[in-house]
């Protein structure tokens, strides 16, 4: 529950408030919560024609988590605000990956089957 509303929170906050280049066209894909709630491990994903978050982008993210923290703090109401951290969500960019690496063994399975005159 806490996670979804940081998570909502966070996206409208990149979106509206951060003016880092870096951080355009990023899209919070899943916020984990540490047992206290005191840290947040937010990952981000790039949208649109971006299939990665540039190490530069995270990078950016986490120097204006200061920021992002203040604003958490005038949005929600928690005891303490956690200590945020930005990471690459890297799912999108490795099914992309395994997606070629299978559609070049079924390339070199249609190769394999026209050299043999038939099925393999």
């Amino acid at each position: 529950m806490v996670a979804a509303v940081i998570q909502q929170e966070i996206s409208a906050i990149i979106l509206g408030e951060v003016k880092d280049p870096a951080c355009e066209g990023t899209v919070v894909t899943g916020v984990k919560m540490n047992k206290d709630l005191s840290c947040a491990m937010i990952a981000v994903r790039g949208r649109e024609g971006r299939l990665d978050v540039t190490e530069r982008t995270v990078s950016a993210l986490n120097h204006a988590s200061s920021f992002i923290r203040r604003e958490l703090r005038g949005r929600i109401e928690l005891k303490k605000i956690p200590v945020l951290k930005f990471v690459e969500d890297r799912g999108l960019v490795e099914s992309v990956r395994i997606a070629q690496l299978l559609n070049g063994l079924s390339a070199d399975n249609t190769d394999a089957e026209e050299e043999c005159g038939g099925k393999t």
